[in-house]
């Protein structure tokens, strides 16, 4: 069964618009959406064929944690862990770098895919860490 999922492409910040073609629950192609009022039925390369990787097996879907005897070893080998411990890991590597080498030792990085919701939680996070070493880069 095929079906058609109107959305918004996430390449830029333009917001043409984009079909993607479902078959059997995975995307299988993409198109413009047509007399839409931004991109009016055309597409990029990037929005075109941008959406394989949705279907990659070698696509990430688990947090991993490089572990040697059952805790972090930057040595070690990737081990899959929970989301907890994973969100865990990360507040506390977030906290030590803060206590001993300042706020200023903390960046974040950000994509101009994520809709500006996203990216305006994503500054006001690191900016209540202290620090204003936030980026983006558009060309992702």
């Amino acid at each position: 069964m095929q079906s058609v999922v109107k959305t918004t492409c996430p390449y830029c910040g333009t917001g043409c618009g984009i079909d993607l073609i479902v078959k059997n629950g995975r995307i299988v192609e993409a198109k413009p959406t047509e007399n839409h009022h931004v991109n009016d039925g055309e597409l990029c390369l990037k929005g075109m064929f941008g959406w394989e990787f949705v279907n990659s097996p070698k696509r990430l879907t688990k947090p991993l944690i490089r572990k040697k005897n059952g805790v972090f070893d930057k040595h070690g080998e990737l081990t899959e862990v929970s989301f907890d411990e994973a969100y865990e890991f990360v507040a506390q590597k977030f906290k030590t770098t803060v206590e001993k080498y300042g706020s200023n030792a903390i960046m974040g990085f950000s994509s101009a895919r994520s809709n500006n919701e996203d990216n305006y939680v994503f500054q006001k996070f690191f900016r209540a860490q202290g620090s204003n070493n936030v980026d983006h880069c558009a060309r992702l």
